[in-house]
């Protein structure tokens, strides 16, 4: 019996196709069934969850942050009290024809820069070393008055200061202008003095407040400040805030248009969102039952996922989402991401088949090409 030349090209066809279909063809990430079947997934030891509207209640985590008590209960810092380090402009008026400390008789004499010593003290001509720390301006002023008064007719005298670092903090990150603040009236509190700094630069539902006093460390998300007036403390000599962008990422793989990892805009981000900002699935290569996300779940969590087990260490689960599912996409609203998850979107099935068909093309068109030339 005769085979045509047709069903000769067809059997090779068939031949090569079983051959690149033994072989391994380049891809993404592992397909939706390598996924779910069960001995894949003890073997790399990782659960499978479909997800439901319950398992989205159990995972979420509130992101909400806040200050300790310690930090809420710190008193307001004395800062009408003068300090060591601060800068003070004392002038003095005299009712007399010869002046003490003017040369030129009735007048005022300026001390323009009377630096506040490690010790707490300043100098006055004619009065010396003066205890100026821990007193007010009205205090210090009444002393010199009364120390000068036996040595000038009606003395005059006047204390504002120049320059206030002894009460101050330090301000760094994402603000306008980083550097030293006094602490004032003003600027007792958190946000009045990230204000004075020139604000945040960036958008603040993803700026975080670190404040560090010595030993003692707090952080808060800027918008918690708002809606939390507890939370915007009381400033205290030495502090230290840092403005900074949120830190937590996830990455995005598979058919999707964006392959990275991407920073949380905001404090919270839904998967669906995630899929948003990954650029949404590739229509041609996305598999829309096959959304995963691959997450390392705490104790007190996979407790709750898996009641009948006893765990005691964290469990790595892949939670899968159906968005072709009428409830898949409120799902993936609900789902809300964390720090360091992978969202990755299996490739569709047929895929796979049309890249074998588009690898075995140029051999059965080069082997049509061979008998034409030798048909000639």
């Amino acid at each position: 019996m005769t085979i045509s030349g047709t069903l000769k090209r067809s059997l090779a066809a068939f031949g090569m196709l079983a051959m690149t279909g033994a072989c391994e063809l380049p891809r993404s990430g592992p397909y939706y069934s390598e996924l779910t079947e069960a001995e894949g997934t003890a073997e790399y030891g990782f659960e499978v969850l479909e997800m439901t509207p319950e398992i989205a209640r159990t995972t979420t985590v509130d992101e909400r942050s806040g200050f300790s008590v310690k930090f809420i209960q710190t008193k307001a810092e004395p800062y009408y009290l003068i300090e060591r380090g601060d800068t003070l402009s004392v002038t003095v008026w005299e009712n007399s024809d010869e002046g003490l400390l003017s040369s030129t008789g009735v007048g005022a004499s300026a001390l323009p820069h009377a630096k506040v010593d490690e010790r707490g003290q300043i100098f006055v001509p004619y009065v010396g070393l003066m205890r100026a720390s821990g007193r007010t301006l009205t205090q210090l002023r009444k002393e010199i008055m009364e120390r000068l008064g036996g040595k000038t007719v009606d003395p005059q005298v006047d204390v504002f200061p120049v320059e206030q670092t002894g009460r101050a903090i330090s301000i760094q990150g994402v603000v306008g202008t980083p550097g030293l603040y006094p602490i004032d009236r003003l600027t007792k509190h958190i946000l009045p003095m990230v204000a004075k700094a020139g604000g945040v630069k960036i958008d603040p539902e993803a700026v975080r407040i670190k404040v560090r006093r010595g030993n003692l460390q707090g952080e808060i998300w800027l918008t918690d400040l708002y809606d939390k007036p507890e939370n915007d403390i009381h400033l205290r000599a030495g502090d230290h805030i840092i403005a900074e962008r949120d830190r937590r990422i996830f990455t995005a793989l598979g058919a999707v248009s964006a392959n990275q990892a991407i920073q949380f805009p905001t404090r919270e981000v839904s998967l669906i969102r995630a899929l948003g900002i990954a650029g949404g699935l590739r229509d041609n290569t996305a598999d829309p039952t096959g959304v995963f996300i691959f997450r390392e779940e705490p104790v007190e969590i996979a407790r709750r996922l898996f009641p009948d087990r006893e765990i005691n260490a964290p469990v790595r689960v892949a939670y899968i989402v159906d968005l072709t599912e009428p409830a898949g996409l409120f799902l993936a609203r609900d789902f809300k991401m964390r720090d360091k998850d992978t969202m990755y979107v299996t490739t569709s099935p047929y895929v796979r088949w049309l890249k074998i068909l588009q690898a075995i093309s140029p051999l059965i068109n080069f082997g049509g090409a061979a008998r034409s030339l030798g048909g000639f």
